[in-house]
């Protein structure tokens, strides 16, 4: 009996020295002071105390978190962890010194020597959001003294709890190191999804021109369930109902999967992309319902949800073997990298050291990427389209300049032939009307002379003057240039006169190309000059005794 007292008193003693000794810690030097991170620290599970605990402390490594699929915990339940760090003042130097700490969830309050220096929220009713957020809390030389001090963290959560990466040292390389987790955790991620966001609301009012494209509309639903599935990361707070808010963003990863396989099937044109897209939402309700009925871990949404993203990049890949494009390489590489990236950050969520707070994850920038992928590929593609619809901008003008030109030809034919039209009608009517009047008139005169015998110079001079009409009648038909159809015209006419005149000639005519001044007036010239030399056979140098002339002369 003594034996067993002793024993157990050996434990108590051994377990209180442990709890009161200095936290385990590494210390780092740099150029502007030392840092210390602490490996370990005591931590007791103390509901509902708002003072320092004097019982119940162990020792355990830091990170130190209770995740909720560890417990029986509901979310909503208030829950509340203590941590206890120790550090010697002299280990720091004398300059002023701060506190960095990240994934310390959710409310938190910090105190130094058992005076509350800080917390992040005003009332117990804010819905902080800091399982993810990094924090620089200065540390006041008031609450500081010389060798051992103590600060305790007490953090307060609705979900999930913990006290995450706490790390003490000289205030500028605890600024540095703050200001760039800051970047990577928190502006980075916001800047990334807000652009991502409005690239889809880009895209949806490029659809509401173009319904036919569907991949825009799927695009646009992606980007917003991206949006919302990685908003947990970088909200300050929580934006509304936290057990909703937690189902939304875990819901969000299934479905996101989901419209991202319907944007790029509708891009690669797969057949039945619609019907897969609704199996994969009947299949999906249910099974969500289940899940947060009977509050089963998320493993159970993130297997079919990575099943959807192998899925979405072994497609990528055989459209990349089929057509090797830029584009399609790219699309093909964010395709591959979400499913990759997704497997990288359920390990570290299901208990790796990212999940406690030393890493980070990086899943929440392939939304982006994609986007950016998407974007380069369309804006690709609309290159090419503008491209062809300029090009097609200037075939359509030399079209319509030949058209144009065609049009003018055209008038001015039809010009021409109401022109010319209208010098036959009138070519018609004045040879009507020499005919019919002054033609007649001669013929009557001649044979007038003819029969009351007037002299011969009187009946010479009305025949001369009855073949200078006929000349001049014929000088108006149209000869379009053909100086033979002239002279054949003349001989036609002259024919008769020269038969009577007991002359006989050989007609002997060579090729002659049309000649453009041979028009009506110049055609008057050439049938008198040659009429002349008809009724003057010794102009054509006619000779009686020639083989070609015969009978008695003009």
């Amino acid at each position: 009996m003594r034996i067993a007292a002793f024993i157990l008193l050996f434990f108590w003693a051994s377990s209180v020295a442990m709890a009161q000794s200095p936290s385990v810690f590494k210390t780092a030097r740099t150029e502007t002071g030392p840092v210390i991170e602490f490996i370990d620290g005591d931590y007791v599970l103390a509901d509902g105390i708002v003072s320092l605990p004097e019982s119940g402390w162990t020792r355990a490594k830091t990170p130190h978190i209770y995740r909720m699929q560890d417990t029986d915990w509901r979310t909503g339940d208030f829950h509340s962890l203590w941590g206890r760090f120790s550090f010697e003042r002299a280990a720091l130097g004398n300059t002023p010194i701060a506190l960095y700490t990240v994934s310390t969830r959710n409310q938190f309050t910090v105190f130094v020597n058992g005076n509350e220096i800080f917390r992040n929220y005003a009332s117990a009713g804010d819905q902080k959001n800091s399982w993810y957020r990094p924090f620089l809390i200065p540390l006041p030389e008031s609450s500081l003294k010389p060798g051992r001090n103590d600060i305790a963290i007490r953090a307060i959560s609705q979900d999930s709890v913990g006290i995450g990466r706490v790390v003490v040292g000289s205030h500028p390389p605890i600024q540095s190191l703050f200001s760039e987790q800051y970047f990577w955790r928190i502006t980075l991620p916001t800047v990334a999804n807000s652009a991502m966001l409005v690239l889809g609301g880009f895209a949806f009012l490029l659809w509401m021109g173009r319904r036919q494209e569907s991949e825009l509309l799927y695009f646009a639903i992606t980007t917003l369930l991206w949006y919302l599935r990685n908003y947990q990361y970088f909200a300050g707070t929580t934006p509304f109902h936290l057990p909703l808010f937690n189902a939304l963003t875990v819901a969000a990863t299934y479905f996101t999967l989901v419209a991202t396989f319907g944007f790029y099937g509708s891009y690669l044109k797969l057949p039945r992309t619609r019907w897969i897209v609704l199996a994969l939402l009947v299949f999906g309700i249910p099974l969500h319902i289940i899940h947060w009925q009977f509050r089963l871990s998320n493993t159970y949404l993130y297997v079919p949800a990575t099943m959807i993203a192998l899925a979405i990049a072994i497609f990528g890949f055989r459209d990349f073997l089929r057509k090797p494009a830029l584009g399609n390489a790219l699309l093909f590489l964010v395709m591959f990298v979400i499913p990759m990236t997704g497997i990288y950050d359920f390990f570290l969520a299901v208990g790796g050291s990212g999940w406690n707070g030393n890493d980070s994850y990086i899943s929440l920038f392939t939304g982006f990427l994609s986007s950016v992928a998407f974007l380069l590929t369309f804006g690709q593609r609309s290159v090419r389209a503008f491209a062809g619809l300029e090009n097609a901008n200037i075939t359509l003008e030399q079209r319509i300049a030949e058209t144009r030109a065609e049009l003018a030809e055209s008038e001015a034919a039809r010009q021409q032939l109401v022109i010319g039209g209208a010098i036959a009608t009138e070519r018609e009517r004045l040879m009507q009307e020499m005919h019919d009047g002054i033609g007649s008139n001669l013929i009557t005169a001649l044979a007038v002379a003819r029969q009351q015998k007037q002299p011969a110079s009187t009946i010479k001079t009305l025949r001369r003057a009855l073949a200078d009409l006929k000349i001049t009648v014929d000088s108006l038909e149209p000869v379009e240039g053909d100086l033979v159809a002239l002279i054949g015209n003349l001989r036609h006419r002259m024919a008769g006169d020269l038969s009577d005149a007991g002359i006989t000639c050989k007609w002997n005519a060579q090729r002659c190309g049309p000649l453009p001044w041979l028009d009506a007036t110049n055609a008057l010239h050439v049938l008198r000059i040659s009429g002349s030399h008809w009724q003057c056979p010794d102009a054509f140098g006619c000779d009686r005794d020639a083989d070609w002339l015969h009978g008695r002369g003009s």
